[in-house]
């Protein structure tokens, strides 16, 4: 027992220093100069029954320091009053256009076909992708362009800060965004040499051309993961991508409860493993090594086996306060950290267990099966050849 409680107390420090050391070579939003001439941008934004925050985020976008700008709505078949609020909106706003869909064609997820459709209208240089409840400061478009632009870079994805209206999401959204860090290594995209890279949801700006090369949002059809995958895409067809920290410039409400948070969750969890249910046993294995066998392992021993133990363990709560310092949460997040593990492991194998039990996924209201989700899978991160050829 000494002997295993040492060696994991070795697993939890080396995580520990990779962390560290992945912190360190996260890109941040730095720039020499500015733009000696702006690119020409379209706002895509997708919205299905997004009446309580459309408005709002879309008044921040139009705050935004940015010329040549367009923002296109995709109303994705609201049912509530979405379309009429953007509709009101835009009568004094003409830079506000509005795309109505009222179907959804088979072998697509809605999201992902409003996302087609609203870059179909785009003539622009640049395709910023972000989603309806996102909040942007004015100044942090124009830098992220010009950070692109110096870079040369065909995707840039941001990691927006994350906020909720319930107090008790904020543990949960530090130990997700570990995992999440320890899953995707966001840091890595920049690297030719490696075969990663993570766009984000709130925040996914790319170059048309090389958008449309790849076959745009067609190859992510039926991924409830496309904006992940979409730089992943990007950069295996030969094109440059990296990922920043930006909670200093942009926002969004994560989950408004604890109830939307485990429901939001249910179309995530299997596609990270490509509905491999084999690949999900795995994973769960070392999540609960990772995040809840350190807060066990005190109550089994004792001793010098003990002692290796409470090391293991306080190794993972400066991983998770480093998370929390990175990601801007509230630092009294971190006594937590032993209840919060736990909690998101059980939303996780739910989510698989439902899966498997469903034989597919709803999403929004849709439900989408496993054949068709399977017939969009990609080989995992880490497990493709790299194509170090630049466009």
């Amino acid at each position: 027992m000494i002997l295993f409680c040492a060696l994991f107390f070795v697993y939890q420090s080396a995580l520990l220093i990779f962390l560290i050391r992945g912190a360190t070579k996260l890109s941040k939003l730095e720039t020499k100069a500015p733009l000696a001439k702006a690119p020409t941008l379209s706002i895509v934004v997708p919205a299905r029954n997004e009446e309580d925050t459309i408005e709002t985020g879309l008044r921040s976008l139009l705050k935004c320091e940015y010329p040549h700008l367009e923002i296109i709505v995709v109303n994705d078949r609201s049912t509530d009053g979405t379309l009429q609020r953007v509709e009101s909106l835009s009568q004094n706003h003409p830079e506000v256009k509005i795309l109505n869909l009222q179907e959804l064609p088979e072998n697509w997820l809605g999201k992902n076909h409003a996302l087609q459709r609203g870059s179909e209208q785009s003539t622009s240089e640049l395709i910023l992708f972000t989603d309806a409840d996102v909040e942007i400061e004015s100044d942090f478009l124009k830098k992220a362009v010009c950070f692109l632009e110096e870079h040369r870079l065909d995707h840039l994805g941001g990691i927006p800060k994350v906020t909720s209206r319930s107090l008790i999401l904020y543990p949960l959204v530090g130990v997700f965004g570990l995992g999440f860090s320890l899953f995707t290594r966001p840091w890595e995209g920049k690297d030719p040499s490696k075969d990663r890279a993570v766009g984000i949801g709130a925040f996914n700006l790319v170059r048309r051309n090389a958008y449309q090369k790849v076959g745009g949002h067609q190859s992510l059809a039926m991924r409830p993961d496309d904006d992940l995958k979409l730089a992943l895409v990007l950069k295996r067809a030969g094109f440059k991508t990296d990922c920043v920290n930006g909670v200093e410039g942009m926002e969004v409400e994560w989950y408004p409860s604890f109830l939307s948070l485990v429901r939001g969750l249910e179309k995530n969890v299997m596609t990270g493993f490509e509905y491999d249910f084999r690949l999900a046993f795995v994973g769960l294995f070392f999540f609960a090594a990772t995040f809840i066998l350190p807060f066990a392992l005190p109550f089994l021993t004792e001793g010098t086996a003990l002692a290796f133990s409470l090391l293991a363990a306080t190794a993972l709560f400066l991983s998770y306060l480093g998370q929390l310092y990175l990601a801007k949460l509230p630092l009294w997040c971190l006594p937590f950290l032993p209840l919060a593990s736990p909690v998101i492991f059980t939303i996780f194998f739910r989510d698989c267990l439902l899966t498997y039990l469903r034989k597919g996924v709803t999403w929004r209201g849709t439900f989408y099966s496993l054949e068709h989700l399977r017939a969009n899978r990609m080989p995992l991160p880490g497990t493709h050849s790299p194509n170090n050829k630049s466009r």
